[in-house]
């Protein structure tokens, strides 16, 4: 008679989902490398615009500079969008969710206001740096020159692709890929700091940028504080989604706001 225990009556190993998967693990079927990485930002970013640009010159028959620029974003959202279809189906599973972490679950949708609170709190504490470096001629932000000259549909349609679909983006490429793939490699508090300073940097193809790069590194930071505790992006890109609202609604109705705070001063001006 055999001493062995009978393994056969022993209960099968229990199988967690992954929104049970131990706390210092991150998107744990993400695995994109740097240069997958890379490339996504470059044919976003980059590419798409300059293809779109080529495209406008076929369809009029040559190149100017009064390319409409709600065309060049545009080419820039489907060139961008575009690459992680491409990932997701050629080198990925084709699920969003498992290959980037991406989620958009509607409980989430209050985060928008956080996104909106962090905007102004991050504005605050960065507000001595510009008054230092930049009192009397504050560089301005293309994408913030463009917020002003626009009105009706076409401000619909820009705020659309900077508020909504840059946040997705830009949530699903450094939140999503980079941070996912950091945190393999380092450990949780130094892939935050690495995602997030890569997160700021990109924004220098702008030159005018440079002032708001500490506030985007702060930025960077908090969203990659709550994606490692949501566990897919659904929470990053609502905050995302929040902080780019409020910059385009402010820039939006920037002189309608200066009118009021010059008439909430008048007021209290003659209240005392």
């Amino acid at each position: 008679m055999s001493d062995r225990p009978d393994l056969d009556a022993l209960p099968p190993p229990s199988r967690r989902p992954n929104n049970m998967a131990p706390a210092d693990e991150y998107l744990p079927s993400v695995n994109w490398s740097y240069s997958q990485f890379a490339l996504t930002l470059l044919i976003g970013i980059i590419v798409g615009p300059f293809v779109g640009l080529l495209i406008y010159g076929v369809i009029n028959g040559e190149v100017t500079e009064d390319v409409p620029t709600l065309f060049l974003l545009a080419a820039q959202v489907v060139a961008s969008f575009g690459v992680l279809l491409f990932l997701s189906q050629r080198r990925g599973s084709g699920n969003w969710r498992t290959d980037f972490g991406f989620a958009m679950e509607p409980r989430h949708l209050w985060w928008i206001g956080g996104g909106m609170v962090l905007q102004i709190g991050v504005a605050l504490l960065t507000f001595p740096l510009v008054e230092r470096f930049a009192r009397d001629d504050r560089p301005q932000q293309e994408i913030a020159r463009l917020a002003t000259e626009m009105s009706g549909a076409e401000l619909a349609i820009f705020g659309l692709i900077v508020a909504v679909l840059t946040p997705i983006f830009e949530e699903v490429v450094f939140r999503g890929m980079l941070l996912g793939r950091l945190v393999k490699t380092m450990s949780r508090r130094w892939a935050a700091v690495v995602s997030a300073a890569a997160f700021a940097a990109i924004h220098l193809a702008d030159p005018n940028a440079y002032l708001v790069v500490p506030g985007l590194f702060l930025v960077g930071l908090a969203l990659a504080y709550v994606a490692y505790h949501s566990k897919n992006l659904s929470v990053p890109i609502f905050v995302h989604i929040g902080v780019n609202g409020l910059a385009v609604l402010l820039l939006a109705f920037a002189d309608e706001l200066e009118e009021i705070a010059e008439s909430v001063e008048s007021a209290i001006r003659l209240a005392l």
